[in-house]
């Protein structure tokens, strides 16, 4: 257990708040805007490695008007072998598991949103304690040109959280650390799984902030992403 001065504060989280609505409203205008996610199964490491490839490949203009839209994710229950026959998705996992498809106005998916259900679901039991992701090369920004990629520890508070929340606060963080350009071509992530946050002895490059589940009147800090080892 952390102590309370160990904490995130309100003030802390309500400023790691602003900021993200802040780069959101630079990125562009929102116009209801979501990405998609179909999972026929999950797999923690497979999933953040398959989350980081759907945002690499995306266009610049699709990036930015999926930042604009707080990265906003559907997340959905299916098969993506089956649904990518009448709806082909953006990305699709190598085992897979799961399939993304660009982010655009929502009407876009209707037809795939009425074929399939919201996923719900717990986090499994025997949650990993730590999987390790690397950055794809196609994402955008010049990888390192002298050392090794950077090294990332991203922590996530999993009290309390259903899988669809998880996949949520996950997408978010490795979403718009690629997009802002804090995550780079070949970077390594230390993915950890935690039941409390604090903030790291050496600072935090990006915090997932939104409103705690157990009390609505206050903010929670619900992933950390830190920098092990500096570029170069």
């Amino acid at each position: 257990m952390f102590t309370q001065d160990e904490m995130f504060t309100q003030d802390e989280l309500q400023a790691a708040l602003a900021a993200r609505t802040r780069r959101a409203g630079l990125a562009g205008e929102q116009r209801r805007a979501a990405a998609i996610a179909v999972l026929r199964s999950f797999d923690p490491a497979g999933f953040a490695a398959s989350a980081l490839e759907f945002a690499a490949v995306l266009p610049a203009a699709t990036r930015g008007l999926w930042l604009a839209n707080f990265t906003q994710t559907l997340f959905l229950a299916g098969n993506p072998g089956n649904v990518s026959v009448r709806h082909p998705p953006t990305t699709t996992a190598a085992d897979g598991s799961v399939c993304w498809y660009a982010t655009a106005p929502r009407p876009h998916y209707r037809g795939l949103c009425l074929l399939l259900r919201s996923l719900r679901g717990e986090l499994p039991g025997d949650l990993p304690d730590t999987v390790t992701v690397t950055v794809p090369a196609a994402a955008p920004g010049a990888a390192p040109t002298a050392g090794a990629p950077a090294q990332w520890r991203l922590t996530v508070d999993v009290r309390g959280l259903g899988l669809p929340q998880y996949l949520v606060h996950l997408t978010h963080t490795l979403g718009e650390a690629l997009i802002t350009g804090l995550l780079r071509p070949h970077d390594r992530i230390l993915v950890s799984h935690a039941r409390e946050l604090a903030p790291p002895a050496g600072g935090y490059a990006y915090l997932r902030v939104h409103r705690d589940t157990d009390a609505p009147e206050a903010l929670r800090a619900y992933a950390c992403l830190s920098e092990e080892r500096s570029h170069g």
